[in-house]
C-alpha cells in the first residue's frame, strides 16, 4: 500500500494510524555542541530545520563511546553489557538477538539499513533483523552520507508497504577531511602544513595528548600479535609525559582551534547529505529520527577521539524527533538515553515493546531520572539531571561484575559536579542500576579476516580469537 498523506497539521499528528515510512539517521561522531542546535556555530541548518518541526532533546546520551556498542544499544534498546560480554575487542550482538529492525520486519515492515562500514557491518551482528543490509566496503570502510544517502533513497522510492530506514555516515570521524569546498568551510586561523598533515591522518591525530604531538610514538611502540594497537585501549593507559630524549613537538592553541573547525567541518557536511535526505521524505507521514552514537572528545580531555573516556563530549549528542503525531518546535531539556529510541519507533508503528527492552518511550521519561553509560575502557558512567556525572575506572565489565562497593570509593572514580554537589548520592544510583542489570556471558562471533584487516589498517586492535589484550 501506497503512503498517504495525513491532512493535519504536525503538531496534532496524524489520527489515521502509524506512520508509513521510519527513518533513523544515525551521524556518527557528532558531538550536540558541535550542532546548531547548541548555538555555538551555524553549523547543522538542516538539522535545526528539522528540529522546528519536530521536538529536540538538549540532553540526550548515548550508553557507550564507541560505534558497534553503541549502535548495538541503538538497535536492541538494551545495555551492551546485557547483549554480549563488554570486551572492546571481541562485543559484537550475538545471533538471535531481538532488535527493532526484526521486530518491524515480523509486522509487515519493508527494513533497510545502508551503512558506512567500518564497525556498523555484519560481522558485528548488527544486520539482525534487516530485509536488507548494505555496508560501503572497500580499504577505506569508514564511509560518508554520500556513499549511503543515495542508496537509501532509492530503496525508499522503491516502497510500496510500510518501511524502515536506517543510514549512517561516519562523515565527522577521523580523518577531519572533506571533499572540494567542504574542506575548510570555517577557520582559517592556524591553519599550517604541520595540522592539515595531522587532521588527514587519522593515526597522527591519536598521537596527540593535549597539545603535544608524541609523534614517534605510533605504530611502532605498541604492537600485537594481529597487529599494530594506537587504537586499543591500553594506548590510552600510557602517560602523556615526554620520554627522555623523544621528539615530541608542541602545537599552538591556534592550531588547535583548527582541528576543531575541521571536525566541524566534518558535521556540517553529514548536514548537507541530512538535507539531501530529508528533502526526499515527507513529515506528514514519516517518522524521523536523528541521533548520533557518540561524540569526540576533541582534546577537552587530552585526547582527540571517543573511546578515551566517558564525558558530556564523548557521550551528549544531538536528538531530534519529527513527524506524524510529534510536536513542533518542542524542546525537552531532561536527560534521556538513546536506548529509548527502540521503544519509541516500535510505539509510534502500533508495535509491543521490545523483549528484553527496560527502557521507556521518549515521551514517558521521568525528568528527574539519570542516564547511564558502558565505556569501551571498562568504565560505568552515570549523568543526573542536577548532581553531575560520575565515572567508575576499572569497572570490571568484562568480568560481569555487578555488585559495586557500598561507600563511594577513593580512587578510580572522577566527578564533575552538577547544580547540587553529591557525589555520594550519585554512587548509590551507580551502584543501584547496575546491580539491576543482568550482564551477558557469551562473546561476540569473531570477525571475518578481511575486515580485522582493514581494521588494522587504520590502528584498530582486532584481536585474534580467543585471543586477550
Amino acid at each position: 500500500m501506497r503512503p498517504t498523506t495525513c491532512l493535519l497539521p504536525l503538531a496534532l499528528g496524524c489520527a489515521s494510524g502509524p506512520p508509513q515510512g521510519i527513518l533513523l539517521v544515525s551521524m556518527d561522531t557528532t558531538r550536540f555542541d558541535a550542532t546548531s542546535l547548541a548555538g555555538r556555530r551555524d553549523v547543522t541548518p538542516n538539522l535545526a530545520r528539522l528540529a522546528a518541526r519536530g521536538t529536540t532533546y538538549t540532553r540526550a546520551y548515548a550508553v557507550a563511546n564507541e560505534s558497534v556498542t553503541s549502535h548495538a544499544a541503538l538497535f536492541t534498546g538494551r545495555y551492551p553489557s546485557e547483549l554480549a560480554i563488554a570486551e572492546y575487542g571481541t562485543f559484537a550482538l550475538p545471533s538471535g538477538t531481538p532488535t527493532l529492525a526484526g521486530a518491524l520486519s515480523a509486522h509487515g515492515w519493508a527494513t533497510a539499513a545502508f551503512t558506512g562500514g567500518g564497525h556498523v557491518v555484519e560481522d558485528f551482528g548488527l544486520h539482525q533483523g534487516f530485509q536488507h543490509f548494505e555496508a560501503v566496503a572497500g580499504r577505506f570502510t569508514f564511509g560518508s552520507f554520500f556513499d549511503t544517502v543515495p542508496t537509501a533513497l532509492a530503496w525508499m522510492a522503491n516502497q510500496d508497504q510500510p518501511w524502515f530506514a536506517f543510514v549512517h555516515g561516519y562523515d565527522a570521524h577521523t580523518p577531519y577531511v572533506q571533499r572540494g569546498p567542504f574542506l575548510h568551510p570555517f577557520g582559517e586561523t592556524g591553519n599550517s602544513d604541520r595540522i592539515e598533515r595531522i587532521v588527514a591522518d587519522d593515526l597522527a591525530l591519536e598521537q596527540l595528548r593535549g597539545r603535544l604531538w608524541f609523534r614517534s610514538r605510533t605504530p611502532a611502540d605498541f604492537t600485537h600479535a594481529v597487529g599494530r594497537t594506537v587504537l586499543g585501549t591500553d594506548f590510552y593507559r600510557l602517560p602523556a609525559e615526554p620520554y627522555p630524549g623523544e621528539a615530541v613537538e608542541l602545537l599552538s592553541q591556534n592550531e588547535v582551534n583548527h582541528i576543531r573547525d575541521h571536525y566541524d567541518a566534518g558535521v556540517h557536511y553529514a548536514d548537507v547529505w541530512l538535507g539531501v535526505l530529508l528533502s526526499r521524505v515527507d513529515l506528514d507521514n514519516t517518522l524521523v529520527i536523528v541521533v548520533s552514537d557518540h561524540g569526540e572528545d576533541l582534546l577537552d580531555h587530552g585526547f582527540i577521539n571517543h573511546r578515551a573516556g566517558l564525558w558530556d563530549s564523548t557521550l551528549h549528542v544531538p536528538l531530534v524527533v519529527a513527524g506524524p503525531g510529534v510536536a513542533a518546535g518542542k524542546v525537552v531539556d531532561s536527560p534521556v538515553e538513546l536506548r529509548s529510541v527502540v521503544p519509541t519507533i516500535l510505539q509510534h508503528a502500533g508495535i509491543s515493546p521490545l523483549a528484553g527492552a527496560t527502557a521507556p518511550p521518549l515521551d514517558s521519561i521521568d525528568p528527574s531520572t539519570a542516564a547511564f553509560a558502558e565505556g569501551t575502557m571498562d568504565e560505568l558512567s552515570v549523568a543526573h539531571p542536577t548532581l553531575g556525572r560520575l565515572t567508575l575506572h576499572d569497572a570490571g565489565l568484562a568480568t560481569g561484575a555487578r555488585v559495586l562497593p557500598a561507600t563511594l570509593p577513593t580512587d578510580h572514580v572522577t566527578y564533575t559536579a552538577g547544580q547540587h554537589s553529591d557525589a555520594a548520592a550519585l554512587w548509590s544510583t551507580l551502584r543501584a542500576w547496575r546491580a539491576g542489570l543482568t550482564p551477558a556471558r557469551t562473546t561476540g562471533v569473531p570477525v571475518s579476516e578481511a575486515l580485522r584487516e582493514s581494521l588494522q589498517q587504520r590502528g584498530y586492535w582486532v584481536p585474534e580469537a580467543g585471543g586477550s589484550p
